[in-house]
């Protein structure tokens, strides 16, 4: 059972019905993150997506449910997915597919640390550690190299989904087998494409809502501080 989770549990199998609001690792979940977190555990939803403001915990809930759902063997894995956005070709830099994707996944490192993940043993990183200990469950990759993957038994996070176009979350969601979790989490107004109307991550919301198995989930909360806050309220669409 992973740490610091308040659950409702089923008497016979000692597993979460709901999850609760406190405690959730080091949070105390608002009513919108407790929505968004028992979709993501719900055994009879498979995709959903969170339309989520900067700073309203997207990732770390996403992430914390995650080892949730691996702790108690629903699911064997985390994948983690982002968009390099604008900087494609991937392939010219120096290094591994790991060393030249790390730049875009520093927010899921600090979000996994929130949630009591160790990077060092739990990350697939076919490090010495991973390999003698069996461990690295944890897989993140950017969407430039997915073609031709196939995901299954295991929890997707597609991240900043708004900077997708819908090719690219097209690519990326036929890529997944039907005994996956799948969590698209974004927010349209922090689009980073040349042109935003490009952006799919409305497009596939809008094209699973009212699905049986989908669900659709919305954080409106900054919860990093006034200036934050302050600053997430000025409209760039006029300059």
């Amino acid at each position: 059972m992973a740490k610091n989770v308040s659950v409702e549990t089923a008497e016979t199998l000692d597993v979460p019905l709901r999850i609760k609001a406190w405690p959730f690792y080091d949070m105390t979940l608002d009513d919108e993150q407790l929505v968004f977190a028992n979709a993501v555990w719900s055994p009879d939803i498979d995709i959903v997506f969170c339309n989520a403001k900067a700073g309203s915990g997207k990732t770390t809930v996403a992430t914390g449910v995650a080892k949730m759902l691996v702790d108690y063997k629903r699911f064997s894995k985390i994948i983690y997915i982002m968009s390099p956005c604008g900087d494609r070709k991937q392939g010219w830099l120096p290094g591994t597919i790991t060393e030249k994707s790390s730049v875009y996944f520093e927010g899921f490192y600090q979000a996994c640390v929130n949630c009591g993940i160790n990077p060092t043993t739990d990350f697939n990183t076919n490090s010495m550690v991973n390999q003698k200990e069996g461990t690295g469950y944890i897989t993140c990759i950017t969407d430039t190299y997915i073609r031709g993957s196939n995901f299954e038994n295991a929890v997707v996070i597609i991240d900043e989904a708004q900077n997708y176009t819908v090719q690219q979350l097209k690519t990326t969601l036929t890529r997944v087998k039907d005994n996956t979790k799948i969590i698209v989490i974004g927010h349209d107004q922090q689009c980073d494409l040349e042109r935003p109307g490009q952006s799919g991550f409305l497009v596939y919301m809008d094209h699973f809502k009212g699905k049986p198995k989908a669900a659709t989930c919305q954080l409106t909360t900054n919860h990093r501080g006034w200036v934050s806050q302050w600053a997430d309220e000025l409209s760039v669409d006029s300059f």
